[in-house]
């Protein structure tokens, strides 16, 4: 699915860089799969 969004381009840079990951997509992916197993976690 493709979607636009307006993201903070230092925060993708910096979670980039903290986790060696290459690319934009990937390094979100990880991000909400991290989110949704931390709620899953809370529940």
């Amino acid at each position: 699915m493709r979607t636009t969004l307006d993201l903070p381009e230092q925060l993708i840079n910096k979670a980039m860089a903290l986790t060696h990951i290459s690319t934009k997509t990937e390094v979100i992916k990880i991000a909400l799969e991290n989110l949704i197993e931390r709620e899953k976690l809370k529940n």
